[in-house]
């Protein structure tokens, strides 16, 4: 009995003095590996670290365009590590935050007109690395609750889980964003169920995504908006050339509105796009109280659509095929025209194909009978048909050459 407690004492002081010596050896092989990470981080760089007996600190800078901010990250070394989610057995465990007072004006101004003034960071990436070399990283968001002109909205909070290993060859993660919701004088104008998804990444082949919404509600200019069961997939590709293939496909099959829209579903295709331009192109999509078109459209786009709505009156096709080789320099005002100047850099067809009373009994009434009259909108077994082509600054609609200006005189019923 003796023996068995004298060598229970010996294995207990081994495992204390192993944690305790652990971090000796874990500590300068983690520096390693955070600078060899950081290495591979375009815009990054190591502002200094800190290393302690049990873990470290450093500040690492990061590049946003014109502007740097600096991150804070505080790492644990193992083999015993305190997450913000319990202990765990593991090799490192680190927190990064922003450092609010190192924001970019205009970025903290965004951030804090969502979250208000910023004591804490409203984001903290969590990365733990495992025993057998798997890392996990979990982005959270905070959860907020702002009232203002636009009245009091409510976000619970989310986070967004990446696993990968040391040389990061295969990214698989989830996404889990909370409920949000908007009142206005206690009447609800916005009510969005949690957002969930997954998705998977392979650096130099490409990834998928599936994002998938219960439930939108909305108060519109119109009246009221539902929107159920949303699912949207992403599939990427990367090309040789730094170059990017995106198929975006976006189902809203259960629609409850005022309109007679039930179902809607769209797919988007970027054949090849340079991944400088498709972050350029997602940019734009943000709101804005003026847009600068010129500089908006100024990089080449090859797009590919097929949008297909269904309605109580009826089906709306719509297939266009887009080749936008971009706009060098601004157009400018030549012989009163800038029309054609917009359309030099342009190859498309676009293909109108729906039931008569779903154009004629919608919003786009107005349009429908003005391209009817002048004989551009042609009707055949009940449905609405037009072919739009153009090619370089040539314009045919249906087979037939027409000038763009009096297509648009068409359109809209003015010059």
């Amino acid at each position: 009995m003796k023996l068995l407690r004298a060598l229970l004492l010996i294995l207990f002081a081994v495992l204390v003095i192993s944690a305790l010596a652990a971090p000796g050896f874990i500590g300068p092989r983690v520096e390693a590996i955070w600078k060899q990470q950081l290495g591979r981080l375009q815009g990054g760089a190591t502002t200094g670290y800190q290393r302690h007996w049990f873990g470290a600190e450093t500040r690492t800078q990061v590049t946003l365009q014109n502007d740097k901010t600096e991150l804070h990250t505080e790492i644990h070394h193992g083999p015993l590590l305190f997450t913000a989610q319990g202990p765990k057995v593991g090799l490192v465990y680190s927190e990064t935050r922003l450092q609010p007072e190192q924001l970019p004006a205009g970025l903290r101004a965004q951030v804090e007109g969502v979250y208000g003034s910023l004591q804490d960071s409203p984001l903290v990436l969590e990365s733990l690395v495992t025993a057998d070399n798997r890392v996990l990283n979990t982005l959270r968001l905070a959860p907020f609750k702002r009232i203002g002109e636009s009245g009091e909205l409510a976000f619970d909070g989310g986070e967004v889980s990446v696993e990968t290993d040391y040389t990061g060859a295969v990214l698989t993660g989830s996404v889990d964003l909370g409920t949000l919701r908007q009142t206005r004088q206690g009447a609800e104008v916005l009510y969005v169920e949690p957002l969930k998804g997954t998705f998977q990444f392979t650096p130099g082949r490409g990834g998928n995504a599936q994002l998938h919404l219960s439930l939108l509600r909305a108060e519109s200019d119109s009246g009221p908006v539902a929107l159920r069961n949303i699912s949207l997939n992403l599939t990427l590709e990367q090309l040789a050339g730094n170059t990017l293939k995106l198929i975006s496909d976006l189902q809203l099959p259960e629609v409850e509105s005022t309109t007679p829209i039930t179902s809607v579903q769209q797919q988007i295709t970027l054949p090849a796009i340079r991944a400088v331009d498709l972050g350029h192109y997602l940019g734009a999509l943000l709101p804005s109280a003026r847009r600068d078109w010129p500089s908006a459209m100024r990089p080449p786009l090859r797009l590919q659509q097929q949008l297909a709505v269904e309605s109580r009156n009826g089906p709306v096709l719509v297939d266009a095929e887009i080749d936008w080789r971009g706009m060098q320099r601004p157009p400018r005002q030549r012989n009163g025209n800038l029309l054609n100047q917009w359309l030099k850099p342009l190859v498309a067809t676009v293909t109108l194909s729906a039931a008569e009373p779903a154009l004629l009994q919608s919003p786009l009434v107005a349009q429908a009978l003005l391209l009817r009259e002048y004989g551009l909108l042609l009707e055949q077994d009940g449905e609405l048909q037009m072919l739009l082509e153009v090619n370089r600054g040539q314009l045919q609609v249906n087979g037939q050459p027409l000038p763009p200006d009096l297509f648009v005189m068409a359109l809209t019923g003015t010059l």
